[in-house]
């Protein structure tokens, strides 16, 4: 006998009726809580990025205080080129303030020609006077710059305490040195220099001499070794050689480690990156490797009014690199309340490594910590100030992980659908600790070191089940028994007509991707009996996604199948349909050490065959998915208290997730011609992927077409 094979067309047309929703509250954005003043870059919170905070920080650049900054300016003896600045923006301060940074408990120390410490940029605040301070306007504009706040400006570092202390001799200056070290200020600001002397053998022999000029060399010595000394560049941009002491490291080492050297330079930037600078000041030239530059262009306070009056609410508009240096000073400030237990010189480490040095040919890398190197060069030193970049892990994060430390994407725990949110809900009250390349450490929630892999989408789960129908399986598509259906890859079904066995195979998407074996024998004829199987997987990720391969791949399962058809009265019918197994999953992330996990899949449907033509099938279910059922995993992690300590600890993680995924599945088909066949199917999800409040409706409309 010859049979005729007819070719069959199968037509999937796929509606997905809402999108995946959460169980939050509408609207807004998700801002990670913050703790003020607690441990941590911004009290509490590891940034791998500011997202989150961008629509603050636009609120804080666009602030009347910030806008005072923007400015386009002139020199009165060139009013014909013109330059535009926005100092506090193009060193990404605003991110620092938008998350509450100020410099609260920090102290910064300041030596200049005198002070209006009267003036209100200061009030509220410490300010600590040593010898005798006279009235100065670009002594009160330095510091304002570092520290000051009032109604119409800030600061950068607006809750920073002072000290302040003239530079009129070397007596004063080592004074001031003696306080700032006696009172652990992070930062020592110099807005001068002696510009007329070049960095050389003979300057220095020729500059400390007396008894008071070694005196003030002891004390920034002394200074150095705990905090950091800050320098203007010379404002000559014609210098071929740095001032003596912006670059006095070069004859004493041992101040590198507590030396910075501040230029002056106005970039063009986008919301990134720096695109290029005009420099206006010396190049860092000698002190390059210990160098940096910021947009000295500033308006700040002054001690004396337009008529040359005292005043204590005065302000006026300068540039030059003495008010470059001061944003440095107080960008360590805000650096040290974010990293409380960072040393001043690990901060000055940071700035250096986070300059923006993208807009510049490098003339030389320094190696600032063991293996991390940064690129300078000699005209801009490490690049343009950016608190932003300082403020986020530099380099690689790290997490010690049963006393390994652990790269931190190596360290995230990918679980599938089947684990939902289990992972995270059982993290969801730890913190954990987090260090960088450069020892700045970050409170991280250890809830965001657990990713949920998407579960297969419920369009593609009724697409499967639409095309097994119309193709003759129906009780396969509508009990859901032996179908691979929650994972992703090819399903190929193997029946004979006659033969009460059945096998299907899932065949991988990739190299890493699912694979499957579901082998069923059926009891009694075509319309009831029980259905028994076994089912064998390995799991790309999508379902258990515990296994040590890319994206939790590689868990292995078993599970046995079981179903019942029966009949309802006349034409009606019910359909039960459950599995039950267990997974052996290696591990991966936090998670090392994962015992057995025990699963299954439960679906009940009722329906009515020849309801409203002959042929019709309609069909109303309930079902879950493939869900964890019991399991646990455990490690020993660095968890951090609220008061910042950390400690390690080992966890116990649980893998069954608290709220289960429920299907509400409605299903119709019915036959048009002899030749064309139709099914309608729809679904609703709640708490889909097993994770709480998230639901997700779809449809899926099916034709067969015999020729």
């Amino acid at each position: 006998m010859t049979q005729l094979l007819r070719p069959t067309i199968v037509l999937l047309s796929v509606l997905s009726l809402s999108a995946c929703k959460g169980g939050g509250s509408a609207g807004g954005t998700d801002i990670p809580p913050l703790t003020p003043g607690g441990s941590g870059t911004l009290g509490s919170y590891y940034v791998l990025d500011f997202g989150p905070w961008e629509s603050i920080a636009s609120g804080v650049r666009n602030s009347a205080r910030y806008v005072l900054q923007q400015s386009t300016w002139h020199f009165t003896s060139a009013p014909d080129v013109e330059y535009t600045s926005n100092p506090l923006a193009a060193a990404r301060v605003d991110y620092a303030h938008a998350v509450g940074l100020t410099g609260k408990g920090q102290t910064i120390a300041v030596s200049d020609g005198g002070f209006n410490t009267r003036h209100e940029v200061f009030s509220g605040k410490s300010v600590t006077t040593t010898g005798q301070v006279s009235l100065d306007d670009h002594g009160t504009m330095v510091a304002s710059v570092a520290a000051g706040y009032s109604g119409k400006m800030t600061g950068v570092a607006p809750e920073a305490d002072l000290i302040v202390g003239a530079y009129d001799t070397p007596a004063l200056l080592a004074q001031t040195g003696t306080r700032a070290l006696q009172m652990g200020a992070v930062a020592w600001n110099n807005s001068w220099g002696y510009t007329d002397t070049p960095v050389s053998r003979v300057s220095l022999s020729s500059f400390f001499t007396s008894k008071d000029d070694q005196a003030y060399l002891a004390a920034l010595r002394a200074y150095a070794a705990q905090g950091v000394v800050v320098f203007a560049l010379s404002n000559d941009e014609t210098d071929a050689s740095s001032d003596l002491m912006a670059a006095l490291p070069m004859f004493d080492s041992s101040l590198q480690d507590g030396w910075l050297a501040v230029g002056n330079a106005v970039p063009a930037f986008d919301s990134t990156r720096i695109l290029s600078a005009t420099r206006l000041s010396a190049g860092c030239l000698e002190a390059a490797q210990w160098c940096l530059v910021a947009d000295g262009a500033w308006t700040g306070a002054q001690a004396h009014n337009a008529q040359g009056g005292v005043s204590n609410t005065a302000y006026d508009f300068a540039t030059g690199s003495s008010f470059a240096a001061p944003q440095v000073s107080g960008a360590l400030a805000l650096l040290a309340e974010a990293f409380p237990s960072l040393t001043p010189h690990q901060l000055r480490i940071r700035l250096l490594a986070s300059a923006d040095n993208s807009f510049f040919a490098a003339d030389g890398a320094t190696e600032l910590a063991p293996g991390f190197f940064h690129d300078y060069s000699t005209e801009y030193g490490h690049g343009f100030l950016n608190v932003k970049a300082a403020l986020m892990p530099i380099g690689i994060a790290q997490l010690s992980v049963d006393g390994q430390a652990t790269p931190l994407p190596q360290a995230t725990v990918f679980s599938g659908s089947g684990v939902g949110d289990a992972v995270a809900a059982s993290l969801a009250s730890q913190t954990v600790t987090v260090v960088d390349s450069l020892a700045g450490d970050f409170a991280v929630p250890a809830k965001a070191l657990s990713v949920s892999a998407a579960p297969v989408a419920l369009s593609a789960r009724l697409a499967e089940n639409g095309r097994q129908a119309v193709s003759g399986n129906a009780t396969v598509a509508d009990a859901g028994i032996e179908g691979f259906s929650a994972f992703r890859g090819t399903e190929v079904a193997m029946e004979a007509a006659d033969s009460p066995l059945s096998v299907r195979l899932l065949l991988p998407s990739g190299a890493d991707g699912s694979l499957g074996l579901a082998v069923t024998r059926h009891f009694g004829d075509g319309n009831s009996g029980l259905d028994l199987g076994l089912k064998l997987t390995r799991d790309g990720g999508e379902v258990f996604g515990l296994g040590s391969g890319a994206h939790g791949s590689g868990t292995a399962a078993a599970s046995v199948t079981v179903g019942l058809r029966g009949a309802l009265g006349q034409d009606g019918f019910v359909r039960l349909g459950a599995e039950f197994g267990l997974a052996a999953a290696s591990g991966s992330g936090v998670l090392t050490d994962i015992g057995q996990v025990a699963f299954n899949s439960l679906g009940v449907d009722v329906g009515q065959s020849n309801l409203f033509t002959k042929g019709d099938r309609l069909t109303i279910g309930v079902g879950t998915p493939v869900t964890v059922t019991a399991g646990r995993g455990t490690t020993r992690l660095p968890l951090r208290s609220v008061d910042g300590i950390t400690r390690m600890a080992a966890l116990d993680v649980g893998l069954a997730p608290d709220s289960r995924e429920m299907d509400l599945k409605l299903s119709y088909q019915v036959p048009l011609s002899e030749r064309t066949n139709l099914r309608l199917d729809l679904v609703r999800a709640t708490n889909y992927g097993n994770r709480a409040g998230v639901t997700e409706t779809a449809g899926a409309l099916t034709f067969k077409i015999n020729f």
